[in-house]
Parts: structure tokens; sequence; C-alpha cells
């Protein structure tokens, strides 16, 4: 007989096939003997039996059409016989009110803690209230949040059931959570307790902060710091807050991270799970010798991870800007697949030339060292010069001169002879008639073009840029004086064309269009991002901008989000990016703001600016031609290394997992996989010849160790970063974009909240790439916790001529949504003017 609802306290509700994560969590604890409020779990029986009478199937919608299933769920039926269930298990509750929260069968595990990520409704009453939660809690497994949290993370959706736990509700005087260690610090003899009065679902969702306190586990105090004031908990909460905390731990056998309720002075547990991503253990002094890092399970032995610390022990209080444009740019773990494909040949080839230079070189492995299955940081190592040096480096620098005279123009030239037309070929392959030799012959072949780009693009760029642009900002104030050169120099450089640009405008154009008229734009104001697609499908005007908006995917699609690798889905596998940018720029156009300089406006800026600099003083007449020289470098260096970035990196990383994709379809087919995006877990000779165990186990490994490396994870040791300490009442960072504007905090964090950015609301994050561009123009400024004044982030900050200031540190844990903030971007600090935060 089919079990649609089990007790709380029943031993088969322990099995997380039947009761998802959570309800098996706290029937765990009950049979431990832990306080637990009584309920019942509606099973995962009941949830794939609902899609079963309604003609669903998760497998089928997933991933593209999640919100047509979600639709679906919460509208359909749910049969008698579960809704006669779910009815009997309240009556028997007592009918009283209950909290009523989502248990996936992926979610509060050892190596995923889905947190957040499906819905949960609090002081639910009365039987069919109870029912709609239910339906409602099983529709949270496919909002876009959760269906984006699996994507990160390469779950796979096939398969998926939500179990559903209904407890009576605990009318709580305080509530909150308790970590069984620190879980920044990695301390294991620390419990860490946050704390609210009354419920505490705004603290576990972020909209509370709470009280938040730090006990010593073996003396049961308080410890003494800025962080952990006097307790403000109820006389005997703390005592048995710590000895729950640490009876929990001692019964699952990890560290917890533990929800609770208190009311009439009885302490209830309403979940516990284990704590992820949690720090290694510092060490015996209790301060931790660097950032949180886990034993590399790679070929090296124990003992060489011991002496690879201990050789560069030396640097690792090493701080300065120069690893801050590695960590803007590689903000998540690379994929192996990424590793194999991209990093490891770089990074070869980079130690290969130095050591044929006549320099000592680490190996590639003591410089890109794995800290978790399939996870890496890069170590940079200590090169030194051998005698060897002295003979061969004079021998290499006339290749090094040729590679540093390769003009931008004629790289780009070549970039479109070789490069493009092969990405075009692949792209119009059909790749289903093509053998699985065939597919990794193509990805060698992009990659071998790609490769030998590389090189010569920075060579190429690097002297077009940065050097010429300081000299031309010298210039410029010797030919017009300080107080005019800065406006000129940003005039001089107005309207660079490039892809970029390119994209902006087109997102400018289709924005006017959605502006004019009334039913598009009602359709952006009133509905997320992620179904505005369906609503416009009803229309004769919507259909037609969903064909511009494909067109635009076809020309600008190629650009990775999250960092240009191969691993990571381009912004033609997530539409749902495009239409929350525009959510964001249709008001602009009621406000009569362009997002973007029209050409014409731009070239006029350039022409007046240059004008200026043909007459005029007798410094002008003498200074002025060499800064036009300069100027027109900068402008075609400028333009050829975003154009180039967009083809060398996005447009050939998006053709190459086109191709991967296509035999990550076949490898599930075989049952080598699970999903074909589990294919990134694995380097490319891994699926040379794939065996199904080991391709199995390894998946399995890798997507366990990046889940618990993403909360905490830098490109590089984070110490070396060296983040700053705020000031009282004020951030700062590196100054990177002059002037000064004072507007409401907005803080994204990914593409899914591109459509929360309004004009006028100052941008925090924690990073930016070229496919964040068109927020810029929304923006009244920029600030970040990583990069310099050479991130992408600056440079696009300058040429839109708003303040902006680089790597705070954190910045998007300080600052907070609507939050009044001044950005000083001369001074590189960001300060709150009041108190008080706005609403929306």
């Amino acid at each position: 007989m089919v079990t649609y609802v089990r007790r709380l306290d029943s031993a088969d509700t322990c099995d997380v096939t039947l009761a998802g994560g959570k309800g098996a969590g706290l029937a765990e604890l009950i049979r431990a003997g832990f306080p637990v409020p009584a309920g019942f779990v509606v099973t995962t029986n009941a949830y794939t039996d609902f899609l079963g009478a309604n003609a669903l199937a998760s497998s089928e919608l997933a991933g593209s059409h999640a919100d047509q299933l979600r639709d679906r769920i919460s509208t359909g039926p749910v049969p008698g016989a579960i809704a006669d269930a779910i009815r009997d298990a309240y009556r028997e509750l007592g009918s009283g009110p209950v909290a009523v929260r989502s248990s996936g069968t992926a979610e509060d595990l050892a190596d995923a803690s889905f947190a957040g990520q499906h819905d949960t409704y609090l002081d639910v009453t009365g039987e069919e209230s109870v029912l709609t939660a239910v339906r409602d809690c099983w529709a949270s497994l496919w909002t876009p949040r959760a269906v984006a949290y699996r994507a990160q993370n390469g779950w796979d959706e096939r398969g998926l059931a939500l179990a559903v736990v209904v407890q009576t509700m605990v009318d709580a005087e305080w509530a909150g959570v308790t970590f069984t260690a620190n879980p920044v610090s990695g301390r294991r003899d620390r419990l860490v307790i946050e704390a609210v009065r009354g419920l505490g679902e705004a603290l576990v969702s972020g909209e509370a902060t709470g009280h938040h306190l730090e006990v010593d586990k073996g003396t049961g105090q308080l410890v003494d710091s800025a962080e952990s004031p006097p307790s403000p908990l109820p006389p005997g909460l703390l005592d048995e807050l710590v000895k729950l905390g640490t009876r929990v731990e001692e019964a699952f056998g990890r560290p917890q991270d533990i929800e609770w309720a208190y009311a009439e002075e009885r302490c209830a547990l309403v979940q516990a799970r284990p704590l992820t991503a949690l720090p290694d253990a510092p060490d015996a002094g209790g301060e931790s010798e660097g950032p949180p890092r886990r034993q590399s399970r790679g070929p090296q032995p124990a003992a060489d991870q011991r002496d690879r610390k201990g050789r560069w022990g030396s640097r690792r209080r090493r701080r300065g800007p120069d690893y801050q444009i590695a960590a803007d740019h590689v903000p998540y773990p690379p994929f192996p697949m990424d590793l194999g494909l991209s990093l490891r040949p770089a990074v070869g080839a980079i130690l290969d030339g130095l050591r044929s230079a006549g320099f000592t070189t680490p190996d590639v492995d003591d410089v890109l060292v794995e800290i978790d299955d399939g996870v890496v940081q890069v170590v940079p190592p200590r090169i030194r010069p051998t005698a060897r040096a002295l003979i061969r480096t004079p021998a290499a620098l006339p290749k090094l001169i040729a590679a540093l005279r390769v003009r931008p123009t004629d790289w780009l030239a070549r970039c479109h002879a070789t490069l493009v037309p092969l990405v075009e070929r692949i792209e119009a392959e059909d790749l289903t008639a093509l053998s699985d030799r065939e597919l990794l012959d193509r990805v060698r072949e992009l990659r071998q073009v790609q490769g030998e780009l590389v090189l010569t693009r920075f060579s190429s760029i690097v002297p077009w840029v940065l050097p010429a642009d300081r000299v031309l900002a010298t210039v410029l104030r010797l030919a017009v004086g300080r107080g005019r050169s800065e406006q000129l120099h940003t005039d001089l450089l107005s309207g660079i064309p490039s892809v970029t640009r390119a994209a902006s405008q087109e997102l400018d154009r289709l924005a006017a269009t959605i502006h004019r008229s009334p039913d598009l734009s009602r359709t952006y104001a009133e509905t997320p991002a992620e179904d505005v697609p369906e609503r416009l499908r009803e229309t004769e005007p919507g259909r037609a901008l969903l064909d511009e908006i494909d067109a635009y995917l076809r020309r600008f699609g190629f650009r990775q989000i999250a960092q240009p690798l191969a691993g990571f889905p381009p912004l033609r596998e997530t539409p749902a990016a495009v239409h929350g940018m525009l959510k964001g720029h249709a008001p602009a156009m009621a406000d009569r703001r362009p997002t973007v300089a029209t050409a014409q406006d731009d070239a006029a800026r350039a022409g007046r600016a240059r004008a200026d600099l043909a007459g005029g003083k007798v410094r002008t007449r003498v200074f002025g031609p060499l800064a036009l020289k300069l100027t027109d470098a900068v402008r075609t260096g400028t333009s050829v290394r975003e154009d180039s970035h967009f083809h060398l990196f996005m447009v050939a990383c998006a053709a190459i997992r086109r191709v991967l994709l296509d035999l990550g379809r076949r490898y599930v087919e075989r049952g080598l996989l699970t999903d074909a995006r589990d294919i990134f877990y694995l380097e490319l000779d891994e699926v040379t010849t794939p065996q199904d165990v080991q391709v199995g186990a390894a998946v399995a490994r890798r997507k366990a160790a990046r889940e618990a490396a993403l909360a905490t994870y830098t490109v590089v040791p984070a110490e070396l970063l060296g983040s700053p300490t705020p000031a009282a009442g004020a951030i700062h960072g590196t100054p990177a974009s002059r002037g000064t504007v004072v507007g409401p905090v907005r803080i994204i964090r990914d593409e899914t909240d591109f459509g929360r950015l309004a004009p006028g609301d100052v941008l925090v994050c924690r990073y930016t790439n070229p496919a964040w561009t068109p927020l810029f123009s929304l923006a009244s400024a920029v600030v970040t916790d990583a990069g310099g004044a050479a991130s992408h982030a600056a440079i696009v900050a300058r040429e839109y001529g708003i303040p902006a200031v680089m790597g705070t540190g954190d910045a998007t844990r300080v600052l907070t949504d609507g939050q009044l903030v001044r950005v000083d971007g001369d001074n590189g600090t960001v300060v709150r003017v009041d108190a008080q935060t706005s609403t929306g």
C-alpha cells in the first residue's frame, strides 16, 4: 500500500527518500530523545502520485520549462486519497496552527544544504489551508532560485522529489540558530548562537540580523568579544542551548546547524542538519593560519603537502592588489573540465617559458593546488633566476619584442581569419551526426586555435591600453592643465566601439520598445523575469519582442555571466537574465534617461575634445598632436580588448560547451552520467575512455567538494588578497572612478538579481564581468568586494562616468539593500548616510 503520510516519530520516517532531508533529520532527533514539536510528513510518494494524477512529468518539464511545472503544480487538484490522508493526520495533530515546511530529498545533506531554496509556511490553520500550503511547497521545488541552485551545483533534476513536514506551531518567544562549530573560523571548540525575539524565520531568511553569541564549549561561558556582548536571552536558555547543541553534535558525529524555538520556558528543535562549507579547524592557538583549506585528495602524499605549505610560508602574509584581478575574474571554482582544457595548459605554458629562459619554477601541480576533489587554488610560485638566465633571457628578448610589436588590429584580423570561422562552422554542424571521437576532435580543434591566440592577445593589447592611457593622462595635463585634463580625457575616450557597447545599445533599443508599449511595460512591471516569456507569447507585440530578444541572444548570447569557462552556462542558456535587465532598463526610458549614449552623441563629444587639442595656447599646440596619437592608440587597444575577450574566451568557450553537452547527453543515454552537465566534473582525458563506476564515483565526490567550497572559495589563498578592515562608519577600498554620489544600496549577487537594480541605485556586488555592463548604465555608483583600478568594473565605471570603489573586501556583507550611502570614488570610501533603509 502506498504511504502518503508518516508520523515524525515513526521509524520509517528516517528514510530520506521517503521523508526528505528535513523530515528524516527531525525523525532522527526524536529517536535520539531530543525535544521536537509533534508532527507528520507528507511523503515523496504523495508528490510523485500528485504529478501522475495531473499528467505532469518533472523529467520532461524541468530546466527551461520549470516555470510551467511550478504553475501547474500550484493549481493542480490534490487526488482524494492524498488529501484525505493529510486531513486525517492534521486532525490527529489537533487541527491547530501548524508550520508547513518543504523537505527535499537533496536538502539538509552533508554536502548540500539547499538552505532557503524551498518554501516554508508558518501559522497555517484549517484543513484546506494546509492542503494549499503542501501544494505550494511542492511547487517551490521548481522556483527559479531552486532551479538556479541545482544548475549552479550540477544537480540532476530527474527523479527529484519533495516531502513536506507539518508540525505543531510553536508560538516562540525567542528563536534562532545554533552552530556547533564557528562557521567562519572553523573552531570546533566554539559554539555560535544567533537569536531573535519571536519567530526565527526572519533570521534564517536574512531579513533580520539578530543577537550573535559565541560560547566556549569547554566552559559554557560567553567569549568576551565585541561580536559576543552579554547574553540578552532569558535565564537558563543559553545553558540549555549549549547542552542541546553539544548533545546533537555527539549524536550525529559531526558539527551541526540547528534551528530552535523557545516558548513557555521550554526549548524545541525544529531542524538539524550537517554544517556545510565549514573551514578546517585552526591550529591549537585558536588562530587560523590562512584561508579555509581542505586536505588534498590528489596524488600528492601528506608529507609533500606539508612541504608545500612550508615552502611558501614566507609569502603567506603578503598583501596587496596584485592578486585581486584574479579573484575578480574567478569568483567560483573552475570545473575539472576547465582545469584540463584551459588552466593547466596555460599555467604549464607560462612555467615552461620561464624555465626555458633559465628560471627555476615549480611543477604545475604545485601552482594549481588541489584543496579538495576537483577544486583547486592558485598558489603563486616563487620564481628564481639561475646562472643560465644570464644567457637565455637576452636570447629570448627578440621573441618578446616581436610579440609586443603585434598591433591589436593585426591580432583581431588573425582571430577573424582563424577562430571565428572555425566557431561558425562547428556551431552550424549537426552534432548528433558526429561520432564521439569527432566531437572530441572538435573540442581539441577549438582549444588549439584558442591557445595559439591567447598569449599574443595579451602581448598585443597590454602596451596599447594601460601604459598608453597613463601617458595620455600625463600629456593632457601638460597640454591643457590639470583642471581641464580629466574631462577632456573622458571625452576623448567616449563611445569606443566594441561588442560590449553594441550589446548595451541593443538592450537599450529593446527597452525603448517596451516603454513605448503600455502592454509590454505592464508585463515587465508585473511579472517576474523568469515568467515574462510566457506572458509575451499571449500577444502579437509580445511575440514580436520575443523574436527580437532571440536575435539578441543569437548575436550576444555567447557571454558567460559567471566566468568565461566552458563549465559555466552562457547568456543564451539563461534568457531570464536578459528579461531581468530589461525590467530595470524600461523605467530608465520612462525617465527619459538613455542608458547608453548614442553614437552621434559620443562622436560629437570626441570631436569637440579633439578640436580643443588642435589649437589654442602654445603648450596645447606642442602637446596636442602627441595626445591625439595616444588617444587613437588607446581607443584602438580598448576596442580590441573588449572584442578579443568576447571572441577568444566567451564565443570559443560557449562553442566548446555546446559540443561537450552533446557528448554528455550521450553518456546519460548510456547510463554513465545522470545529467549531461555532469561531464564538466570530468577532465578531457577521463571522457575519452569513460568507465561507469569510476565516472559516477568521481562526479559524486567532485560535486560534494564543489558545494562545500562555494561559500568561502577564493582562487588564490584569501590572505594574499589583503581584504581591508572597514573603519568605524565607513568602508574602504581602492579608488577606481572619480566622483561622489549618494544613493540607495542594491546588492546584486548574480544574474537572477539583475531585474532588481533600479535607476540611481548603488550597485554593490562581489565582482563583475562584461555581461554585467548594461547594469552600469542604471547605477549611480559601483562598489565591489574584489578587484582594483584595472578591473572590468573600474574600467566600465570610468567610461560611464560614475564613481566606483573596488576591493572593499566585504561590502556585500556589511551593506544592506536600501541603505543610503555616500560613495566617494576619489578617496575610495563608502559611508552610511543614516541608519534607516528604504523599502523596495
